[in-house]
């Protein structure tokens, strides 16, 4: 009996010192989190042209896409993360976007663009992409 008790305790224990491991380490990183109404200016992975493929930010047309790429980047699987690249909008050098909603927990802004040739229109931004890539133009205005 006494052995089994033990075995239980011990499977408790290592399950729960285990749980650390897979936590999710890029939520500690990021302090602040993003608000309704917030003006972000792109800082840093910029792309370098709209039309050119490759590294860079992008914003997502549909809330869905924006949200199977962030559970793909979250737990690394990566089939059902595809998403057409005609639904995708390139960020460029000096882009800013405000930030309109927030869906899925606030894991999701919704993000109108205040410049570039689609001004106006509304698409999906993952908000550790737009913490980490992103400057409040408030902190933009006074560097």
């Amino acid at each position: 009996m006494k052995i089994k008790i033990f075995t239980s305790a011990t499977f408790i224990i290592i399950f729960a010192s285990s749980a650390n491991l897979f936590a999710d380490s890029s939520e500690s990183s990021i302090q602040e989190s993003v608000a309704i109404g917030e003006t972000y200016v792109i800082n840093e992975n910029f792309s370098s042209g709209r039309n050119i493929s490759g590294k860079g930010q992008i914003l997502y047309l549909t809330s869905g896409d924006a949200y199977r790429n962030m559970q793909a980047q979250r737990y690394q699987e990566w089939s059902f993360a595809t998403v057409d690249s005609r639904n995708l909008y390139r960020v460029v050098r000096n882009d800013s976007v405000k930030v309109i909603d927030l869906k899925f927990n606030d894991d999701i802004a919704q993000v109108e663009l205040l410049t570039g040739p689609d001004k106006g229109r509304k698409y999906y931004a993952i908000n550790d992409e737009l913490q980490k890539n992103f400057l409040k133009l408030d902190q933009h205005e006074k560097n």
